[in-house]
Formats: structure tokens, sequence, C-alpha cells
């Protein structure tokens, strides 16, 4: 793996993007408290469209963002095995602990428990087949987790096919890929069953499994992401800002939610608008110009919210069997009850944080450095043997 950019570029952070992964974490929350049951059916009826869109357009945020993160820390000789060492020390233990601990609430709720078919979850090789129960397990949001699994393992070879595509020709490359996202729904219509529907969705489990978790087709907005990296980075970026691209984002959410139902509202018209946000925020970072998502709170909230995002389903779901399951409110009760379940949350990941993934990654994350090396006769030796650390990603 190699980068290519100048040393003063490779040193600028991305704030921004760190207070973007609240937002979109946030986002997935409010999906999942929309339609978990607290409110009456009628309103939680006029809340599903928007609920959904929420959603899918907080997960792709993730998929696009962490293609065009992992292209922007890229350092020149970081080898593949210390890569994937780090990605997978950051996702598996808060994986594995939220995943134990679901199956502990699971039990104490009397739900049903088929290890069998829970196992694959634990390994995230959950979604690459088409079978319901074992793609939806007991904490559904893991499906996002078997995407990003294979993303980390194919980004060294991803990363190096998009490093030859001429920089005049990157933007045709970006618009290649988001053309292809936005035709998959199309070949999902045509060439994969309809029926049976999903409950309040216009479309089959086959399509939506396709389309939403089938980690190869997701891979496009990974490599999207990637490609976006390489523009800014190569001082390829149009001069588009982050108010403008966020006018973008509304119009392709609103087709989204909207005016698009069934297959077309799920990634395809908001994975490019998503791409340009992302660029647009970092190359913002870079010149050091202020944007919505700097702020303190936002940026410990952004650190959190992979603990927060693996934790929220089973906070929400656990939460409201704990206090009446099955139970409803208006939508004045409904609120406050969600309110209370996301400082729990917040609660929740913020101790996943502190004592599973920040440990998690001191202790395994870098290489264990080897023995010195054997003095040799008449050589002066430095007091403390200093091996130089491997680049962080």
């Amino acid at each position: 793996m190699t980068h290519s950019t100048h040393s003063s570029r490779e040193a600028v952070r991305l704030p921004s993007l760190t207070g973007m992964r609240f937002v979109a974490a946030f986002l997935v929350f409010v999906c999942h408290a929309c339609v978990l049951g607290f409110f009456h059916q009628e309103t939680a009826a006029s809340l599903q469209t928007f609920a959904f869109a929420s959603g899918w357009l907080g997960v792709e945020f993730f998929f696009v963002l962490s293609g065009f993160v992992l292209t922007w820390s890229a350092r020149e000789g970081q080898s593949r095995t210390g890569f994937w060492r780090r990605r997978l020390v950051k996702v598996y233990p808060v994986h594995v602990v939220t995943w134990l601990a679901a199956l502990g609430l699971a039990v104490w709720a009397g739900q049903a428990v088929d290890l069998p078919k829970l196992l694959p979850s634990l390994l995230l090789v959950h979604t690459w087949l088409p079978q319901m129960d074992v793609v939806i397990t007991i904490n559904v949001v893991t499906w996002s987790l078997a995407c990003d699994l294979l993303f980390y393992l194919a980004f060294p070879f991803l990363h190096a096919l998009v490093r030859r595509i001429p920089v005049r020709r990157l933007w045709w490359a970006a618009g290649a890929v988001a053309a292809v996202i936005a035709l998959l729904p199309a070949v999902a219509l045509l060439a994969l069953p309809g029926t049976p529907r999903l409950p309040g969705q216009d479309m089959s489990f086959v399509q939506n499994w396709f389309l939403v978790s089938f980690p190869p087709i997701r891979a496009l907005d990974f490599v999207l992401g990637i490609i976006m990296a390489r523009i800014v980075l190569t001082g390829r970026w149009i001069p588009l800002g982050v108010g403008r691209a966020l006018l973008v984002l509304a119009a392709g959410f609103a087709l989204q939610a909207y005016l698009w139902p069934s297959v077309y509202g799920l990634t395809a018209t908001i994975a490019l608008p998503l791409a340009l946000l992302i660029a647009a925020v970092a190359a913002a970072d870079e010149r050091g110009a202020p944007t919505p998502f700097r702020g303190r709170t936002l940026q410990w909230l952004g650190g959190i919210s992979y603990a927060s995002y693996l934790a929220h389903f089973l906070v929400l779901h656990f939460g409201h069997i704990a206090i009446g399951a099955g139970r409803t409110w208006d939508a004045p009760a409904a609120l406050g009850v969600i309110t209370v379940l996301f400082g729990v949350t917040t609660v929740v990941a913020w101790a996943l944080n502190r004592l599973v993934e920040e440990p998690a990654m001191r202790a395994w994350a870098r290489p264990r450095p080897g023995p010195p090396p054997r003095p040799v006769a008449g050589a002066l030796q430095p007091d403390t043997p200093s091996p130089s650390p491997e680049p962080a990603s």
C-alpha cells in the first residue's frame, strides 16, 4: 500500500468527518426508534418512509466514508498485514461483546435462540447468502459489519487499482461507479423475484438483500469513497462548498424518500451526493475553513459512534421490552422515552469505547516489538532500542 501525496497533506486531520460520523449514527438510531413500536400505529405509519430513508442514508454515509478515510490515511510502505490487523482489532472486540450481550438479553427476554443460525453473525459472514433468519440476527445492525469486513480485506487491492487510474480520469471513474449504483435497482427488479414482499416495503427480501446486505454490491459504495479521496488528494476537487453539497444531498434524499419508492429508495439517489459532501467537507478541513461538524461535542460523539451504532438497537429493542413489550405512546411521550434511551445508548457506547475499543487498540493494533538486535563487537549501542512504529491507518 502506497501513498503519493505530499507529507504536508498526509498530516492533515479531518475532524469534521468525525463529527459527521455521529450525525450518520444518529440517523440510524432515529430509523430504528421510529420502527420499533414506540409510537401509536398511526404515527408510526406516517414516520415509516422518513425513518427508512434516514437509516439508509446513515449507513450509506459510513460505507462511502470508510473508503475515503482509509485512502486519506494510507501511508507509503504500510504493510497489508499491519493494516488488516488494525482493522480487525477495531471491529471485532466491541462486536463480540455486544453480540454476547445480545445473546444474554435474548435469553432474558425469553426469545428463541438458535445458535447454529447465530454463529455466522459472530464471524460476520452472515450476509453472503439470502437467508433471512441468518441475515437478520439478534443484533440486526451487524449486517453492515459483514460488508465492512470485505471492504477491509479488499482495500489494499482496491486502493492499488484506483491508484492506477490516470488523474485526469478520476471524475469519469467516480461517475461510472455512481451510475452502476444507480442502475442496480433495475437489475434487482428485472433479475430477482419480487415476492414475497417485506412488511412495509415494496420489495422482496431477496431484492433487499441484494441491494442492502450483499457485501460485493455494497463494495461499490466503498470504491466510490476511495475514488473521491483520490480526487481531493490529487488536487482535482471542484469548487463545491459544504453548503451546496448539503443542498445536493437534500435533493437526493427527497428523491429517495418521497419520489422514487421501492428499490430506488435505498441508495440509488444518495450515493453520489454523499460522496460529494464527504469530499467537500474534507476539502474544507484541509483549507481550515469552518464547517457545521467540527464542534467539540460532535467530535466526542463521533469518537464513540462505532460503539453507539452497535449498542443502540439492543438498547431500543430490549429497553422497550423492559418497560412494556407492545406498549405504545403518543408522540410527545414516545419522544421522551426515546430520548431517555438515547442517553442510555450514549452511556453504554462511552463504556464500550473506554473499556473495550480503546484497550483493544492499544494492546493489539500495533505489532509487538521484536527482541533487540544482537550487539556487534566494537559498535556503539543505544541505551534503549526504539523500533519505528507502524503508521496508523
